[in-house]
């Protein structure tokens, strides 16, 4: 019977979550959608695009978890992003769809309660690697009409295609050919690491790396993600790795905005703090 009140006396409050604005158009492909999490009035609120994974070939922006109300509960909007995918969605496709929806964010948040100068981009696994590509190439915004200065800042939630070519001789490989094929050129232009040079705007990173799929960590993620650090670091940008091989692939992303997740949540807050203040 105590259980049963406690949960009648949480419904209030879970009736009362964020505004959800679902299904708003960026383009006229049926997966240029992306869905709008609003907090209670909100005024020159920082913006968090987040971008999904699932491979380049599946997932949605329905897959949010927590994120939501992590960032609403502090005042942020949240984005969530659909964006075309495999075979349609090959790169530089998918990248181009993920540049022309932070186009649309940036031209909105005011009308929305956001502060068109504190837009924030995060993704997961393959959304992770087009949150690189798309704050690291200035083309697919320039393409929208934007440029790099729009991003405050990245955080990326493991990926290893950092840098395509380097995958050359690991058991990834196989996978990374069969979504980018084999072309040097396309390989490189869809590396965000080949990308990454002094004096282009490039936004400050936060790189999170798990253990991968396994129970045993993968050598090829911590050594894409310091790789990635250090050229942001040497191009004079600032960048921060989290090992949280703690955690498997998808635990890295389904934590994120626990209150008991330090490690990754709390650290990445921090990072944002530092952006915001």
């Amino acid at each position: 019977m105590r259980i049963l009140l406690s949960i009648l006396l949480l419904l209030p409050l879970l009736a009362s979550a964020a505004t959800v604005k679902s299904d708003l158009a960026y383009g006229d492909d049926p997966l240029q959608k992306l869905d709008v999490y609003l907090p209670d009035a909100p005024v020159k609120a920082p913006v968090m695009v987040y971008i999904h994974g699932g491979g380049w070939a599946k997932g949605d922006k329905a897959a949010v978890g927590a994120k939501p109300a992590f960032f609403n509960d502090k005042g942020w909007i949240f984005v969530s992003v659909n964006y075309r995918l495999l075979p349609e969605g090959k790169h530089p496709v998918n990248v181009n769809d993920v540049a022309l929806a932070i186009a649309m964010v940036h031209n909105k948040a005011a009308e929305k309660g956001g502060d068109p100068d504190k837009i924030f981009v995060m993704g997961h696994s393959a959304g992770a690697h087009l949150a690189a590509l798309v704050a690291t190439d200035p083309k697919p915004l320039e393409k929208a009409g934007k440029t790099l200065s729009i991003l405050k800042g990245v955080i990326s939630l493991d990926t290893n295609a950092y840098d395509l070519p380097a995958l050359v001789g690991t058991a990834a490989k196989p996978f990374y050919d069969s979504v980018f094929g084999s072309d040097p050129a396309i390989l490189r232009d869809a590396s965000p690491r080949l990308h990454v040079a002094a004096g282009k705007n490039i936004p400050p990173f936060l790189i999170c790396y798990s253990r991968g799929m396994g129970k045993n960590a993968e050598p090829v993620r911590s050594g894409a993600a310091e790789s990635f650090r250090s050229s942001l670091e040497k191009a004079g940008i600032p960048a921060a790795v989290i090992d949280a091989s703690d955690r498997n692939h998808g635990e890295i992303n389904q934590w994120f905005g626990r209150a008991d997740d330090a490690k990754v949540t709390g650290k990445a807050w921090a990072f944002l703090e530092s952006l915001t203040n």
